[in-house]
């Protein structure tokens, strides 16, 4: 997979917190300036072939992904191959992420409980709406 693709992609599932796509002044800013809003928009169009591990580590720290994900071969694609895939897909779909960001915000014995709720949910076989 191309390094562009791969970015798309990262983009696509690791959102910006308030849950659009990360711009290219963002990430200047988020990087301090480690990356450049230029350097975004040559990644994006395939200009850059191989990007430094300095710049996809400051990519990966702004937007909160595991940097090993550069280097996964199928990412957020196909079978979600990796550790992380199955959590690549699932962050797709912007309810979740939602789910996701508040819960975040939440002391950890807060966390343990909806994570609780969740399952139970899950466990009861619950239908869905929308499903």
């Amino acid at each position: 997979m191309h390094i562009a693709e791969k970015f798309e992609r990262l983009l696509d599932a690791y959102r910006h917190p308030d849950g659009r796509r990360w711009s290219g002044a963002e990430l200047a800013k988020a990087t301090d300036g480690v990356v450049h809003r230029s350097y975004v928009t040559n990644l994006l169009k395939g200009r850059i072939e191989s990007p430094g591990y300095d710049k996809m580590g400051a990519i990966a720290a702004a937007m909160d992904f595991p940097p090993a994900l550069w280097f996964e071969e199928d990412l957020a694609g196909g079978s979600n191959a990796g550790p992380d895939g199955d959590l690549v897909a699932a962050l797709r779909d912007d309810l979740v992420r939602a789910i996701t960001r508040e819960s975040s915000r939440l002391p950890g014995r807060d966390k343990e409980m909806v994570l609780g709720i969740v399952r139970q949910f899950g466990e009861a076989g619950t239908p869905r709406a929308g499903r």
